[in-house]
């Protein structure tokens, strides 16, 4: 998977994804941002950017709770003295920082783990498609953790990076609940 190596697109990617169509909505918003302010790369800069740019207008989204998310999210890395990708990387694999993360409100655990997917961190982020898979597999683990050690266990088993096995299961899901079957599709 690609990786941005931009602080700004790193932090509106993760945090628009939530409840939203990603290649229609999320995707062409992040490369907006990457061709519109590629000098936005560290987290500094992008504060910056901030200064005389609305979050709203970086974004190129209407809605303030998203908005001030990523503000939240831009300032607490400011505070951690976390500037670039490779520093998001080691701050996100130490334990001790996720509850940081968490702390803002509509940071939940998919969106932890979807951040560590963004800077290269081998792991899964369970959403509705990956629960649903496990569904088809006859699967119904009732946590988050459980959801995610059972993916994660199964891409390690067949020795597939867990982002990607992430990644291609979401593919899959995502491609199936927007295919509606034909009338023979369902007599087979």
């Amino acid at each position: 998977m690609d990786r941005y190596n931009h602080m700004g697109a790193i932090v509106a990617d993760a945090v628009l994804q939530a409840n939203n169509r990603y290649n229609t909505t999320v995707k062409p918003r992040v490369n907006q941002i990457l061709a519109q302010y590629p000098h936005a790369c560290t987290t500094s800069s992008a504060l910056d950017v901030l200064q005389s740019t609305e979050a709203t207008d970086f974004l190129n989204w209407k809605g303030v709770d998203r908005a001030e998310r990523f503000c939240q999210v831009i300032n607490l890395f400011k505070r951690e003295s976390v500037e670039t990708e490779a520093e998001l990387q080691e701050w996100l694999s130490k334990d001790s920082n996720l509850p940081k993360l968490r702390a803002i409100n509509g940071i939940g655990p998919k969106t932890v783990d979807y951040f560590k997917i963004l800077v290269g961190i081998p792991t899964s982020a369970i959403d509705r498609h990956l629960i649903n898979f496990l569904g088809l597999a006859g699967l119904k683990p009732n946590t988050y953790a459980a959801r995610q050690s059972v993916i994660n266990a199964t891409a390690d088993i067949l020795s597939k990076d867990r982002a990607c096995f992430d990644h291609s299961i979401w593919l899959f899901m995502s491609e199936r609940t927007t295919k509606r079957p034909t009338p023979c599709q369902n007599l087979v």
